[in-house]
Order: C-alpha cells, then structure tokens, then sequence
C-alpha cells in the first residue's frame, strides 16, 4: 500500500498515476465497465510532465473526465495517488466518453471490493479522507502547482488566462460578463491571470460606447507579473494577493468588481462576498459580479446565482451566460452594493 503525501514527489521518480475523481458536491467516480468498476490509471509518458500533462491526459482518455483541482496522497515507489475534483467533459479535446457512476466514497469503495479490488477499495477512502479534511492553504497551494505553470507555458492570450478555446470563442464564453456592467467606471477583475479579462472587458465596453478602466489583483506573483509585462500601461493597476483578504491600496474602491466563486474554498465562499462588499466595491452604486465557470449541475455543481442564493445573498441581476460548446451556459451574478442587498446569514 502505498506512503502518505503532502507534497508533489519528484518528477523523476513519478511513473503512474491512479486518480480519485470527486465532483464539486463531493460524490466519487467511478468508470463503470463491463467487467467491473474502474479508477482512472495511467503511466507518465516519456516526455510528459506529470503535473501539467499526464494529469489532464489520463483522466480524459480513461473517463472522460475533466479536472479543476489535485491533490496527491500517497506514493507506492512510483506510482502515485491523487484525488482529483471537477467533472464529466464534452469539449473537444480528445476523450473517452465513459459510463460514469457517481456515488458516496463508501459505495464507490464496496463496489471496488466486491469486484475483488481491495487495493482500490482502500485507496478510494483514503482519497475521501485527504479530500474532506483538506486545509485552506493546501487549497490554495493546490491551485497553484497546476494552473500557474500550466499558464505560463501556454502560448495563447486566451490559453494563458486558463481558456482552451480560440479568440472568437473567448468572447462567445465571457462577453456575457459585460451583461452587468451599464455604465462607464473602474472595473477589477479578482483573479485575473495574465490579465486577458481586464483587457477585454474594457474593449468590448468602449465597442458600446462604454469607457472602462480596468485593474487586476492576482494570487499568483508569477501570473501577475505576466499581466504586467503583457499590459504594461496597465502594469501599476495589477496587484498580487488573495482574494479572500486582499484590500486595494489607498483604500480605493471600484465600480465593478468581478470574482471567481471558485478561486476560495466552498466554506470561504460568503466570507469572500462579504469581503469584496466591505473592501472593494464603491459603497452605495458599485456592483459585485460573481461568476462560476465551471458550473454544472450534472457536477453537482450550480451556477453562481444559486450558490450566492443559498449563501443568503440577494441576486439583483444575472446575465445570459454566454455559449460553451457541449455544456450549459454559466451566467454570471450580481449584487449591489447597498447594505440591505445582504440578507442576515
């Protein structure tokens, strides 16, 4: 059986990875074949990363199915084990399409056993455990072991902002985002990559008359520092810092200010409203826009209207969500900054 992890193990001493899938309401996955249920499992290919690469690779080719977060486990010599959250793909990259069962750890683990795989079995619990009792610097260090070098490397403005698309299909997948904002003013962008939202968000405004000015604020001193160098008139506007802490400096507030739900733990996720409604939205007119791209609700996983809902927050408007080839529209949210917009939670 193999070793506890907390941290990657050398890429040289990877050969195979054996992940647990999770979808963002915490029910496992399982590959359902003829002869039994399967874990997505693949050897490192020569040449290959194994965290930018044969982490995205295998659990597409096996299970067709697309991660967002991962986080190793254990370690038997070199083969590792991992957990991964996201959910079923239907974009174009190449991929399996797979019968996949989604069930509680503890129903994918009998089933694995009774199928005589009592390795797998174990494993399966031993990744709901890491999974539920995850910390939120672990959360974050997640985020970036992958997306950070994943985007760095990309080649692509929109590839660099975490987009696999093209530039026509960028703006099909966020102009929506733009549905929330009716007036000229400041807009931050909490998250912002190397900076390819700020940068169209302000364009697709003027092309409405609109005049925008765009700032950013980055987790990641490394993706911060390309948006600089990729906007270097806007290189003072774009800061590093966490969303669920981050304060602009002098004190400035902002018309718009746009976050991702999922760059914060499920469980930070009203703390990380509350915050930018306290800190960064202009009291009495500023609107936080609150998006969700990876919604799906075959994942488990609602859209950001629904999720602020059930946080307790009023939604004074959503927009249409833009297109996404294969998969629901994703609109984005928002709500006012005036105080009786929060309702007692």
């Amino acid at each position: 059986m193999f070793q506890p992890v907390s941290a990657d193990p050398p890429a040289d001493l990877v050969r195979r990875i054996t992940f647990v899938p999770f979808l963002h309401d915490g029910r496992c996955v399982l590959i359902d074949e003829p002869g039994g249920p399967a874990l997505p499992s693949g050897e490192v290919l020569d040449g290959e990363d194994y965290l930018l690469d044969t982490v995205l690779r295998v659990p597409l080719q096996t299970a067709g199915f697309r991660y967002q977060r991962f986080h190793p486990f254990g370690l038997d010599r070199g083969h590792l084990y991992a957990w991964i959250e996201g959910g079923p793909y239907t974009g174009s990259k190449p991929h399996r399409t797979a019968a996949l069962r989604f069930c509680s750890a503890g129903e994918a683990s009998r089933r694995l056993r009774e199928h005589g795989e009592p390795v797998l079995a174990a494993t399966v619990l031993a990744a709901a455990e890491s999974y539920r009792t995850v910390d939120e610097q672990a959360f974050y260090a997640d985020i970036r072991r992958t997306l950070e070098p994943a985007y760095l490397r990309e080649t692509t403005p929109q590839q660099g902002s975490g987009f696999g698309g093209d530039e026509r299909e960028w703006e099909q997948a966020r102009r929506h985002v733009t549905e929330g904002i009716e007036g000229g003013g400041t807009f931050l962008d909490v998250g912002c990559a190397n900076g390819l939202l700020m940068e169209s968000v302000a364009a697709w405004c003027a092309e409405s008359g609109l005049a925008v000015e765009p700032y950013g604020v980055d987790i990641s001193p490394a993706l911060a520092e390309l948006a600089r160098r990729r906007l270097p008139r806007w290189a003072h506007r774009i800061w590093t810092g966490n969303a669920v802490a981050w304060r602009p400096p002098g004190g400035m507030r902002f018309d718009y200010v746009h976050i991702l739900l999922d760059c914060v733990p499920q469980a930070r996720r009203a703390d990380l409203v509350r915050h930018h409604l306290a800190h960064t939205v202009r009291p009495g007119t500023g609107r936080l826009l609150v998006s969700d791209y990876v919604a799906d609700l075959v994942a488990g996983h609602p859209a950001a209207a629904e999720t602020l809902t059930a946080l307790g927050f009023r939604v004074a408007g959503r927009t249409s969500g833009g297109e996404r080839p294969g998969r629901p529209p994703a609109p984005t949210a928002w709500i006012t900054a005036a105080s009786d917009e929060l309702r007692d939670v």
